[in-house]
């Protein structure tokens, strides 16, 4: 192992003085050009002097400092660390301070080497570039004949007779004022430089900025900083001017420009400080939707730090387009340039659904001027832009929703123009917030697994039932599944999966606005009960498929604190407004939006919020049905059948009245459950010779058999049948009255009333009419209508098989023929008539008139009377009314409640008039003035209203006036109901 010399005459390194500097005074002491003295040191010989302090590897460093007796590790403060940002210009010059020269006797700083070194803040002025006697660059080259010349001259020139030998610490110094800009800005820098980390970020940035801040920074910017920096400033080297000029390295003047303009955005912790100054620099000569600064090459833009593109994309946020203002997230705090790398945001494609969340649609969707799906799937796509380096924004939003047309940007424009560019921020949050956490569930695996019909349509009629409702089996006429089935399938895999139905290649994909329309009333359509069934549902598919995950989720809407978001949180809407407008008055959801101030879409997220009351269905409804079946499974079991049925002997139709259950249903269970079920009730027991004795001999009919049994008429016909009795014709040809016949009785008489039910009624009435002018008079007396008569005595004559009376004209009365004086005479016969008496019911038998009432009815028929207007009333101011039979029924149920008020519908069941009669008579009565009316008040009329369904028509009320209380009682005082 060779042992290291050391150097006899050695000199000490002076506080923060270089390596090159160092060298040089140590050549200079051992009477050595400073390229031999680096020979005979071993270090590699170059021609440029920063090298020294830039190049010299650590092994050589070590040397020098044995070699020299430092202390090990002291030049490492002497020289420049490798990959140190020397700047976007060739800086191989070193500037110097005249002054600190003079004092050092020579030796050099080490960061007068620094491009961002300006100026002195010892002596309060501004370095030189070169040298003022040769107007070259100090100590580019390695300094020549070193012991020919003082440490402060310049030794420019490769021969002893061409060396530049100028004294520079003799050179003029160029002063600034203790409050200078530029003093101020070396300041900071030198700040900058006590902590390496650090000052090598910022000056990095403050490199790439150079060419962008020389084309942005103005003249008048420059102006207070005096006259000297003002002409040095204009002289500077352009990008825009000759190659070599784009080669020249900086002044220190314009470096110190640059150097002030730029560190105040550069080294700071205010972002808000620093966004603003970038954002006044770029207002000035920048392009409108150019992310890169204009000035700035792409390259420099992608070496820029991540927190100084930060700020100047937080810069440019207003001035870049739409959906670069999302990739970048500029209006965030974690706005960044993606690296053609990340994978962050092609991997938030498994956490976003294809349609936005609701309570996120409602938040983020414009006012107008957007349809729902569309903004609800391209706001679902834009998430997955965030962060992604693909700049083709179809490339990446076609990974979700392929389907939908390129309107991000109209979108993103809608929601800027209507004010509200915080929808932008919101949705750069809402994907930062899935890179961060996640979501706990994985939409891609739930469009890969979850079956398109995600229920059968027996589970979906057996949920419908369960909940009390319909399954709505009503086949449309362009398809073979119902439509309400069809829709609860895309409701629950629309639920599951987040998917966008709009979507051609979607198998439940909605084909049309009107099936648009049908499904969107689907959801609020559903009771409380139906829905928690249907989600329940959903719940057991994911349990099915192994998927442990929640059955809905969205992210929390922290992520828009502090936001002007155009739409208000879901759960703000007052859900009994809501229920009043849309379901209780029956308005659209339109009008509802308009009069709530929301969207339509938020009212309509909201009725699936709001409870349905299910409706009552009858027994005939297939809810009803549904439901006597599950009562027939619960009631009906075998053990009970057992007990009731086949040992106790009761028949299924007791079994059935007793418990509700229809007979024939109560019959299919019985038999489902493998039970013998008997077509009749046992026999009833019945004496076969009395029976023979009763029908035969006493010529009895059937009902009055059964009715003295207590069974059934059909019951003893039966019988009858199995014991070979011939039957009578049924009907009335076998009731007593018909099958029994005096045959002394005289021939007329008794084929009156042989085979018919009636004929001794009309006989008594031929008996009495005859006596009358008239059949109208007769049938007046004998309360029946005049037609009524006329067709019973067209049947006595018919059976008689004579005429029996000439009808009456006007001054003729009815008389009646030869046959019909023979018939009266038979029929005051005293046995006739105790045999008629005996033979009709007491309330069929009708006084024979006297003679005041026979004297009126042919004084009545002698005077002709053509019907014409009433007389109008003497002392009543109402119209008088002709009054008929309905009309009289209902003024006499007005009297019984004469200060009472009314509607049609409760008189109709009183009085048993037909609507069609009723309502005529009231609306005459009302013209006349006899009643006054009224509509119902809206409060009474909403209060009747059936929940699920609107109040229907308003009732009028009507009130018997006092004249027409009048009129009423004067009409009814002497008439006589029909």
């Amino acid at each position: 192992m060779t042992e290291t010399r050391v150097l006899p005459l050695r000199l000490p390194i002076l506080p923060g003085e270089g390596v090159d500097s160092w060298l040089e005074a140590l050549s200079r002491r051992n009477g050595m050009p400073l390229s031999a003295f680096l020979r005979v040191l071993g270090l590699p010989r170059h021609s440029l002097t920063r090298p020294l302090v830039t190049d010299l590897p650590t092994a050589s460093l070590r040397t020098l400092e044995t070699r020299t007796g430092l202390p090990a590790g002291r030049l490492d403060q002497a020289v420049i660390g490798p990959g140190f940002p020397f700047g976007p210009r060739r800086q191989r010059r070193c500037r110097f301070c005249p002054q600190c020269l003079a004092e050092r006797e020579g030796r050099w700083l080490l960061k007068w080497w620094l491009p961002w070194v300006f100026a002195c803040t010892a002596h309060k002025a501004l370095l030189h570039d070169t040298c003022p006697g040769c107007g070259k660059g100090t100590r580019v080259r390695l300094p020549g004949h070193t012991h020919r010349f003082p440490p402060t001259a310049c030794t420019i020139g490769s021969r002893l007779v061409s060396v530049c030998g100028t004294d520079l610490s003799s050179a003029e110094l160029l002063p600034l004022t203790s409050d200078h800009p530029l003093l101020a800005a070396q300041c900071r820098v030198d700040s900058l430089l006590a902590t390496p980390v650090t000052a090598r970020t910022v000056l990095d940035d403050l490199n790439h900025c150079t060419s962008w801040l020389m084309h942005t920074i103005d003249d008048h910017n420059v102006a207070p900083m005096g006259a000297t920096i003002q002409r040095l400033w204009q002289h500077r080297p352009l990008a825009t001017r000759t190659p070599a000029d784009r080669a020249k390295p900086l002044g220190s003047a314009v470096s110190g420009v640059i150097a002030h303009t730029a560190l105040p955005f550069l080294d700071t912790d205010d972002d808000s400080f620093a966004v603003h100054a970038v954002h006044n620099l770029r207002a000035r000569h920048d392009t409108a939707n150019k992310v890169i600064p204009r000035g700035m090459t792409a390259e420099q833009w992608s070496q820029l730090s991540p927190a100084a593109q930060r700020r100047f994309l937080h810069a440019g946020d207003h001035t870049m387009g739409a959906l670069d203002r999302v990739r970048f997230a500029s209006s965030t705090p974690r706005a960044r340039v993606p690296s053609p790398g990340d994978q962050r945001a092609g991997a938030r494609i498994r956490h976003v659904p294809q349609l936005l969340w609701p309570s996120w649609t409602v938040r983020l969707m414009p006012r107008e001027g957007t349809q729902e799906n569309l903004c609800r799937g391209i706001a679902a796509a834009l998430l997955l832009l965030p962060g992604e380096p693909d700049l083709r924004a179809r490339g990446v939003t076609d990974r979700l929703s392929p389907h939908l047309p390129n309107a991000m940007t109209v979108t993103l424009q809608r929601a800027l123009k209507s004010g509200h560019p915080a929808v932008l921020t919101a949705l750069c949050n809402l994907a930062h917030y899935l890179d961060d956490h996640g979501s706990p569930i994985d939409y891609e695996r739930r469009r890969r697994l979850i079956p398109v019909a995600p229920i059968s349509p027996d589970d979906w009629r057996e949920l419908c039932f369960r909940t009390g409702n319909q399954p709505g089996e009503q086949l449309s006429s362009k398809t073979t599944v119902a439509p309400r089935y069809l829709n609860a399938q895309r409701y629950l895999n629309q639920l599951l999966t987040g998917a966008d139905l709009t979507d051609p290649r979607h198998p439940l994909t909605l084909r049309s606005v009107a099936d648009r329309s049908r499904y969107f009333a689907f959801p609020p359509s559903l009771t409380l009960d139906q829905r928690d069934a249907l989600h329940r549902h959903a719940v057991g598919i994911l349990h099915d498929l192994s998927i442990k995950e929640p059955l809905t989720w969205e992210p929390p809407q922290e992520c828009a604190d502090g936001l002007a978001l155009p739409g208000r949180r879901l759960d703000d809407l007052d859900l009994e407004e809501v229920r009043r407008i849309v379901i209780t008055e029956q308005r659209a959801p339109r009008e509802a939006a308009r009069a709530l101030d929301t969207t339509l879409a938020h009212v309509r997220f909201a009725l699936e919020r709001v409870p349905r009351e299910p409706r009552a269905w009858s027994r005939r409804s297939s809810v009803g049905s549904w439901r006597l079946r599950q009562q027939a499974k619960a009631v009906l079991t075998a053990d009970f059948l057992q007990r009731e049925y086949i040992d106790g002997g009761k028949p299924l139709r007791d079994i059935a009245r007793e418990t509700g259950i229809p007979r024939p249903l109560a019959v299919a269970h019985a038999r489902a459950l493998g039970v013998t079920v008997r077509r009749t009730r046992k026999p009833f027991p019945m004496d076969p010779a009395w029976l023979r004795e009763q029908y035969l001999t006493h010529k009895r009919s059937t009902l009055d058999i059964a009715s003295e049994l207590g069974t059934e008429d059909e019951t003893v016909r039966r019988r009858l049948k199995r014991l070979n009795i011939p039957l009578r014709p049924p009907g009335v040809h076998s009731r007593t009255i018909m099958t029994k016949t005096d045959a002394n009785l005289p021939r007329a008489v008794r084929t009156a009333v042989k085979g018919t039910l009636h004929g001794w009624l009309r006989l008594h009435r031929f008996q009495i009419a005859m006596r009358f002018p008239s059949l109208d008079s007769a049938a007046h007396y004998l309360k029946v209508e005049p037609n009524a008569l006329v067709t019973q005595f067209q049947r006595l004559e018919r059976d008689i098989g004579t005429p029996l009376f000439n009808r009456a004209a006007f001054g003729r009365p009815q008389q009646p023929t030869k046959q019909g004086r023979q018939l009266l005479r038979n029929l005051e016969e005293e046995r006739v008539q105790a045999l008629m008496t005996t033979s009709l019911q007491h309330d069929q038998i009708t006084a024979q008139p006297d003679d005041h009432t026979l004297e009126s009815a042919h004084a009545k028929f002698r005077i002709r009377r053509n019907p014409g207007p009433p007389t109008p009333f003497s002392d009543m101011a109402v119209e008088r009314v002709r009054i008929t039979g309905p009309t009289l029924i209902l003024l006499r149920h007005l009297l019984t409640r004469p200060q009472e008020e009314f509607y049609g519908a409760e008189v109709i069941p009183r009085t048993g008039l037909e609507p069609g009669t009723l309502y005529p008579q009231l609306k005459r009565l009302e013209r006349a003035g006899w009643l006054t009316s009224r509509l119902e008040d809206d409060a009474a009329w909403m209060n009747r209203a059936t929940p699920g369904r609107g109040p229907g028509r308003r009732r009028t009320f009507y009130t018997l006036t006092a004249e027409g209380h009048r009129a009423a009682h004067l009409e009814t005082q002497h008439r006589i109901t029909a």
